[in-house]
Protein backbone atom coordinates (compact mmCIF):
# COMPACT_ATOMS: atom_id res chain seq x y z
CA UNK A 1 0.00 0.00 0.00
CA UNK A 2 1.01 3.89 -0.22
CA UNK A 3 0.37 4.76 3.49
CA UNK A 4 3.61 5.69 5.25
CA UNK A 5 4.87 3.95 8.04
CA UNK A 6 5.66 6.13 10.66
CA UNK A 7 8.08 6.07 13.72
CA UNK A 8 7.79 8.12 16.90
CA UNK A 9 11.52 8.20 18.94
CA UNK A 10 11.24 10.69 20.97
CA UNK A 11 8.22 12.79 21.88
CA UNK A 12 5.43 13.79 18.98
CA UNK A 13 2.58 14.39 18.07
CA UNK A 14 0.59 12.99 15.20
CA UNK A 15 -2.68 14.28 13.78
CA UNK A 16 -4.67 11.10 12.93
CA UNK A 17 -4.56 9.50 8.95
CA UNK A 18 -4.02 6.29 7.68
CA UNK A 19 -0.64 4.24 8.13
CA UNK A 20 0.91 1.89 7.13
CA UNK A 21 2.92 0.92 10.05
CA UNK A 22 2.90 3.23 13.12
CA UNK A 23 5.37 2.22 15.61
CA UNK A 24 5.96 4.22 18.87
CA UNK A 25 9.05 3.94 20.70
CA UNK A 26 9.24 7.24 22.33
CA UNK A 27 5.91 8.94 23.65
CA UNK A 28 3.48 9.64 21.48
CA UNK A 29 0.30 11.62 21.22
CA UNK A 30 -2.31 11.11 18.57
CA UNK A 31 -4.88 14.20 17.57
CA UNK A 32 -7.38 12.34 16.02
CA UNK A 33 -8.80 8.82 14.09
CA UNK A 34 -5.78 6.57 13.49
CA UNK A 35 -6.32 3.67 10.61
CA UNK A 36 -3.21 1.12 10.51
CA UNK A 37 -2.41 -1.47 9.66
CA UNK A 38 -0.04 -2.42 12.24
CA UNK A 39 0.15 0.04 15.54
CA UNK A 40 2.87 -0.97 18.03
CA UNK A 41 3.28 0.40 21.07
CA UNK A 42 6.83 -0.03 22.81
CA UNK A 43 6.90 3.48 25.07
CA UNK A 44 4.10 5.27 26.01
CA UNK A 45 0.83 6.39 23.64
CA UNK A 46 -1.80 8.63 24.25
CA UNK A 47 -4.92 8.59 21.48
CA UNK A 48 -7.91 10.89 21.30
CA UNK A 49 -9.18 9.60 18.16
CA UNK A 50 -11.23 5.73 17.24
CA UNK A 51 -8.45 3.57 16.18
CA UNK A 52 -9.16 0.84 13.25
CA UNK A 53 -6.15 -1.63 13.25
CA UNK A 54 -5.33 -5.20 11.83
CA UNK A 55 -2.81 -5.61 14.12
CA UNK A 56 -2.00 -3.61 17.56
CA UNK A 57 0.64 -4.60 20.20
CA UNK A 58 1.18 -2.94 23.12
CA UNK A 59 4.03 -3.82 24.66
CA UNK A 60 4.30 0.27 26.44
CA UNK A 61 1.74 1.85 28.00
CA UNK A 62 -1.36 3.21 25.95
CA UNK A 63 -4.78 4.92 26.76
CA UNK A 64 -7.47 5.79 24.00
CA UNK A 65 -10.35 7.77 24.79
CA UNK A 66 -12.03 6.24 21.95
CA UNK A 67 -13.32 2.84 20.56
CA UNK A 68 -11.13 0.30 19.09
CA UNK A 69 -11.85 -2.10 16.46
CA UNK A 70 -8.46 -4.01 15.57
CA UNK A 71 -8.18 -7.76 14.10
CA UNK A 72 -5.40 -8.94 16.58
CA UNK A 73 -4.59 -7.18 19.98
CA UNK A 74 -1.79 -8.09 21.95
CA UNK A 75 -0.87 -6.66 25.23
CA UNK A 76 2.37 -7.44 27.43
CA UNK A 77 1.98 -3.96 28.33
CA UNK A 78 -0.89 -1.39 29.99
CA UNK A 79 -3.49 -0.70 28.00
CA UNK A 80 -6.52 1.54 29.44
CA UNK A 81 -9.70 2.59 27.51
CA UNK A 82 -11.69 5.64 28.63
CA UNK A 83 -15.25 7.05 28.63
CA UNK A 84 -16.84 3.69 28.42
CA UNK A 85 -15.26 2.53 25.16
CA UNK A 86 -15.80 -0.62 23.41
CA UNK A 87 -12.59 -2.71 22.24
CA UNK A 88 -14.36 -4.79 19.03
CA UNK A 89 -11.67 -7.61 17.74
CA UNK A 90 -10.93 -11.18 16.44
CA UNK A 91 -8.36 -11.82 18.82
CA UNK A 92 -7.47 -10.25 21.80
CA UNK A 93 -4.42 -11.83 23.70
CA UNK A 94 -3.45 -10.27 27.43
CA UNK A 95 -0.60 -11.09 29.28
CA UNK A 96 -0.40 -7.64 30.81
CA UNK A 97 -3.26 -5.31 31.70
CA UNK A 98 -6.06 -4.17 29.76
CA UNK A 99 -8.48 -1.74 31.91
CA UNK A 100 -11.56 0.14 31.08
CA UNK A 101 -15.10 0.46 31.76
CA UNK A 102 -16.40 -0.94 28.56
CA UNK A 103 -17.36 -3.27 26.50
CA UNK A 104 -14.79 -6.11 24.86
CA UNK A 105 -16.46 -8.09 22.14
CA UNK A 106 -13.51 -10.46 20.67
CA UNK A 107 -14.22 -13.71 19.46
CA UNK A 108 -11.54 -15.40 20.83
CA UNK A 109 -9.94 -13.46 24.37
CA UNK A 110 -6.95 -15.11 25.82
CA UNK A 111 -5.43 -13.57 29.01
CA UNK A 112 -2.98 -14.24 31.65
CA UNK A 113 -2.66 -10.88 32.64
CA UNK A 114 -5.21 -8.88 34.29
CA UNK A 115 -8.17 -7.52 32.43
CA UNK A 116 -10.94 -4.97 34.37
CA UNK A 117 -13.98 -4.47 31.71
CA UNK A 118 -17.73 -4.03 32.59
CA UNK A 119 -18.12 -6.43 29.67
CA UNK A 120 -16.69 -9.72 27.87
CA UNK A 121 -18.72 -11.21 25.33
CA UNK A 122 -17.39 -13.69 22.81
CA UNK A 123 -16.70 -16.98 21.34
CA UNK A 124 -14.25 -18.50 23.72
CA UNK A 125 -12.71 -16.61 26.92
CA UNK A 126 -9.82 -18.27 28.59
CA UNK A 127 -8.73 -15.64 31.46
CA UNK A 128 -6.12 -17.06 33.81
CA UNK A 129 -4.81 -14.13 35.83
CA UNK A 130 -1.64 -15.19 38.05
CA UNK A 131 -1.36 -13.74 40.85
CA UNK A 132 2.09 -13.85 41.54
CA UNK A 133 3.66 -10.76 40.63
CA UNK A 134 0.44 -8.96 39.13
CA UNK A 135 -1.00 -9.79 41.97
CA UNK A 136 1.58 -7.90 44.12
CA UNK A 137 0.94 -5.04 41.98
CA UNK A 138 -2.62 -4.11 41.88
CA UNK A 139 -3.71 -5.05 45.40
CA UNK A 140 -7.18 -5.29 44.79
CA UNK A 141 -6.45 -8.79 43.16
CA UNK A 142 -6.75 -10.24 40.23
CA UNK A 143 -9.27 -9.87 36.71
CA UNK A 144 -12.55 -8.11 37.41
CA UNK A 145 -15.64 -8.05 35.10
CA UNK A 146 -18.98 -7.81 35.63
CA UNK A 147 -20.49 -9.83 32.62
CA UNK A 148 -18.77 -12.17 30.74
CA UNK A 149 -20.63 -14.40 28.10
CA UNK A 150 -19.30 -16.96 25.41
CA UNK A 151 -19.88 -20.53 23.79
CA UNK A 152 -16.68 -21.47 26.29
CA UNK A 153 -15.95 -19.98 29.40
CA UNK A 154 -12.25 -20.43 31.21
CA UNK A 155 -11.71 -18.83 34.36
CA UNK A 156 -8.75 -18.45 37.45
CA UNK A 157 -8.32 -15.60 39.37
CA UNK A 158 -11.30 -14.09 37.97
CA UNK A 159 -13.96 -12.02 40.23
CA UNK A 160 -17.06 -11.67 38.10
CA UNK A 161 -21.22 -10.97 39.04
CA UNK A 162 -22.52 -12.70 36.01
CA UNK A 163 -20.99 -15.31 34.17
CA UNK A 164 -22.93 -17.03 31.06
CA UNK A 165 -21.51 -20.04 29.04
CA UNK A 166 -22.27 -23.91 27.38
CA UNK A 167 -19.16 -25.06 28.94
CA UNK A 168 -17.51 -23.37 31.82
CA UNK A 169 -14.56 -24.30 33.88
CA UNK A 170 -14.91 -21.88 37.13
CA UNK A 171 -10.67 -22.51 38.26
CA UNK A 172 -9.03 -21.79 41.67
CA UNK A 173 -9.55 -18.34 43.44
CA UNK A 174 -12.91 -17.25 41.32
CA UNK A 175 -15.54 -15.51 42.74
CA UNK A 176 -18.46 -15.61 40.51
CA UNK A 177 -22.01 -14.33 41.70
CA UNK A 178 -24.50 -15.60 39.18
CA UNK A 179 -23.47 -18.24 37.04
CA UNK A 180 -25.64 -19.41 34.07
CA UNK A 181 -24.83 -22.70 32.43
CA UNK A 182 -26.20 -24.70 29.63
CA UNK A 183 -23.79 -27.50 29.20
CA UNK A 184 -20.87 -28.38 30.76
CA UNK A 185 -19.58 -27.34 34.52
CA UNK A 186 -16.72 -27.09 36.42
CA UNK A 187 -15.79 -25.48 39.56
CA UNK A 188 -12.85 -25.33 41.33
CA UNK A 189 -13.52 -26.19 44.96
CA UNK A 190 -11.38 -23.14 46.19
CA UNK A 191 -13.87 -20.93 43.99
CA UNK A 192 -17.24 -19.44 45.40
CA UNK A 193 -20.05 -19.15 43.08
CA UNK A 194 -23.34 -17.78 44.80
CA UNK A 195 -25.90 -18.83 42.30
CA UNK A 196 -26.11 -21.50 39.60
CA UNK A 197 -29.08 -21.37 36.59
CA UNK A 198 -28.93 -23.61 33.72
CA UNK A 199 -29.82 -27.07 31.99
CA UNK A 200 -26.14 -28.51 33.23
CA UNK A 201 -23.68 -31.30 33.99
CA UNK A 202 -21.27 -30.72 36.84
CA UNK A 203 -17.73 -32.61 35.89
CA UNK A 204 -14.70 -32.55 37.73
CA UNK A 205 -11.69 -31.67 35.63
CA UNK A 206 -8.93 -33.82 35.29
Amino acid sequence: SDMQDIRIDGIGKIPGGSFGRLVIDGVGECMGDLEADTLKVDGVLKCRGAVTVKELNCDGTARFDKDIQAGRLSVDGFLTMMNGSKLEADEVLCDGSISMDGQICADTVRADGLIRAREIVGDRIIIQSYLGTWGKLFTKGGSKIELIEATYVELKGVTAQTVNGSRVVIGPKCQIGHLDCNGTLSIDPSATVQHITGEYTMYDKE
